[in-house]
């Protein structure tokens, strides 16, 4: 008895009802998991997004545009973020030639929300007196507004180790 299809046809039509079966196996298991009030894994990743992005999702204009440059640049030169949370509970900005910017995670327990740092080498050599600034002193003790030097080789309390280049800070609060 000769076979009714080719054998390309049978590999074909053959493939064809095996991927419907699997098809149908899959569908099976989706809606036994609906019908057991599992809830399907995409839902559960979108409400992981929603919470995890919901203080970026609420911003509006210039804050959104704003929050979204500064996402480009770090997508562009991701190494630039360093997370000192551990040290400070602070994110550091490390845009280069000594200059970083600091975010506190929790500013409502700080006065330090945003700390900016400078390379003073330049400055120095330009005729800063450091000793007219006062000395950077522990976390959660600077005065916003007012400006701090730290002198080359001691420790940073917002990096949690001894710098590199003496250095100038102020601190903003935001509240």
């Amino acid at each position: 008895m000769q076979p009714k299809y080719s054998s390309a046809a049978q590999t074909r039509y053959g493939g064809s009802i095996m991927r419907r079966i699997i098809f149908i196996l899959l569908m099976s298991l989706v809606a036994a998991r609906l019908l057991a009030g599992e809830k399907p894994v995409a839902q559960d990743e979108l409400t992981t997004f929603k919470r995890e992005y919901a203080d970026v999702l609420a911003l509006q204009g210039t804050p959104k545009d704003e929050i979204l440059a500064i996402a480009r640049i770090l997508r562009a030169k991701p190494e630039i973020a360093i997370d000192r949370t551990a040290a400070s509970g602070e994110y550091c900005l490390n845009s280069g030639l000594g200059t970083m910017v600091h975010f506190a995670t929790k500013p409502e327990r700080t006065p330090e929300d945003v700390v900016y740092e400078f390379d003073a080498s330049g400055l120095i050599a330009a005729g800063l007196d450091p000793s007219r600034l006062q000395h950077l002193p522990e976390q959660g003790r600077m005065t916003p507004g007012v400006w701090y030097f730290l002198p080359k080789g001691q420790q940073d309390p917002h990096h949690g180790h001894a710098m590199a280049s003496p250095t100038i800070a102020i601190a903003v609060n935001i509240k």
